[in-house]
């Protein structure tokens, strides 16, 4: 009988430790799925904001403006974005219709996006 406790007590060590190696490899993969699933969900967020932010500009008789969406972390680790629109008719603008328009874009922001600031400047 203690001939065969001598060889149960490690391999139960070996299967604790097995089981143990497997939860933790577990939980990294579902981190890592989640922390996917959010990204691609925050990436498809800002494409539909960019796309629509063209097709308003196309509206509003701005064809060829060139759209730069760029994103950075701030010290709480909430996204911030910064939305440059180019157009050389941006130098023409009445300063009334500048505004509405940087408004209407903003706007269109979806909330979970988080804070946008918004630049018209000319080419």
């Amino acid at each position: 009988m203690r001939k065969n406790m001598e060889n149960i007590i490690p391999a139960a060590a070996v299967v604790i430790m097995i089981l143990v190696f497997a939860f933790l490899a577990g939980q990294k993969v579902y981190g890592q799925t989640i922390e996917r699933v959010e990204r691609e969900r925050r990436d498809a967020m800002e494409s539909t904001y960019i796309a629509e932010v063209k097709e308003t500009l196309r509206d509003s008789g701005f064809v060829n403006s060139g759209v730069n969406l760029t994103k950075e972390t701030n010290a709480s680790g909430d996204w911030e974005y910064t939305l440059v629109i180019y157009n050389r008719s941006f130098d023409w603008m009445e300063e009334a219709v500048r505004a509405d328009l940087e408004k209407e874009l903003a706007d269109m922001a979806n909330d979970e996006l988080g804070k946008i600031s918004l630049a018209l400047l000319s080419r």
